[in-house]
């Protein structure tokens, strides 16, 4: 189920989705005397592919997902910073702290700033070893340490392989009157807060890596012209889209 979730939702990201109907179409159009029907594929799927590499596009998708919770400014005990793995490369001929992915670096670091504001509370990191000898669980905690807090205020689950994974294993720790913080990319954070309410528990939101900023002056004419860097801010907003309808069929989340 794990592997079949993972092909069936990135064949309908932009870019996979994109392609099909381009080589649809210009399969009808080689292949057969539909001509008409592979011309209409091949077209849709310029235009899509346009569309989706829009600044506003990629903006009126990914932003209302990423202002669903504010950044966290909590006051009170918290007993657990609870951090959602994302993906790292163990690659030993580059530095150690670039192992990470753009939102697993921004994670890790906004767990670290919570525990500089929380002592008290527990780091709980998740992620897997599945395509890397070192865990994001692992690599979170290496970066942890670098920042002067010690393994023994740590709980590693790198066992975890997906969101619902992950909030399973911290709905066995937050119970009984626990406090915890959730920590994620902001897009991310609606997902992850209904499938915790779902699992039985609600943490107080830690978003983070807001990626869909609003310029507070005017842009240049160029920034506007399709670009892959907004084409990617699509593919996570239509991502988020489709996890969150996938939670719901499956009764994962409660809203």
């Amino acid at each position: 189920m794990f592997w079949l979730k993972k092909v069936l939702g990135n064949l309908l990201m932009p870019l996979p989705m994109v392609l099909t109907l381009l080589l649809l179409g210009l399969l009808l159009l080689w292949l057969t005397r539909r001509q008409r029907l592979g011309k209409t594929l091949i077209t849709l799927g310029v235009l899509l592919l346009c569309l989706f590499s829009l600044r506003p596009v990629s903006l009126a998708l990914l932003r209302p997902l990423e202002q669903q919770y504010p950044a966290y400014a909590g006051q009170g005990r918290l007993d657990y910073i609870l951090v959602l793995g994302h993906g790292q490369v163990s690659d030993p001929t580059v530095p150690a702290w670039s192992y990470g992915t753009e939102d697993s670096n921004a994670r890790v670091a906004e767990a670290i700033r919570l525990k500089a504001l929380h002592p008290e509370a527990t780091l709980v990191f998740s992620g897997n070893t599945q395509d890397d000898p070192l865990s994001c669980a692992g690599y979170y905690a290496q970066r942890a340490e670098a920042a002067g807090i010690p393994r023994s205020q740590m709980v590693l689950f790198e066992d975890a392989f997906d969101t619902q994974d992950e909030i399973q294993h911290y709905a066995s720790l937050v119970h009984g009157g626990k406090t915890a913080a959730l920590v994620t990319s902001a897009y991310h954070m609606p997902r992850a807060m209904a499938m915790a309410r779902g699992a039985g528990f609600t943490p107080t939101a830690a978003p983070t890596d807001f990626k869909a900023k609003l310029a507070q002056r005017p842009l240049p004419l160029y920034s506007q012209l399709p670009s892959s860097r907004f084409l990617y801010l699509s593919t996570l907003g239509v991502h988020e889209r489709i996890g969150l309808l996938w939670t719901r069929l499956r009764g994962q989340s409660k809203d």
